[in-house]
């Protein structure tokens, strides 16, 4: 179990490692947590290749056509979050 726990951890700097490549090359990435991971680990067999998920990131370039992509994102100020 301590093994795994470690093993998933490393899985972090991968991503890491992911997230900053498609950063310099110009393609989005999104990492993600909160998925179903036996689910994931059933669909891809991870189980059989003595495997399990610990993450996901999508990666690709966004559509010309995503009309949302030049809307300002909304963030909510220092002060809401730490009041």
């Amino acid at each position: 179990m301590e093994k795994d726990k470690w093993t998933s951890n490393q899985t972090y700097i991968a991503l890491g490692n992911l997230l900053n490549a498609c950063a310099e090359l110009k393609i989005d990435a999104c990492p993600m947590e909160g998925f179903e991971r036996e689910k994931y680990n059933d669909i891809l067999a991870l189980k059989k290749q003595g495997l399990n998920t610990s993450v996901v990131a999508t990666i690709g370039y966004r559509s010309d056509n995503d009309t949302s992509q030049h809307t300002p994102k909304v963030r909510k100020s220092i002060k809401s979050l730490f009041a």
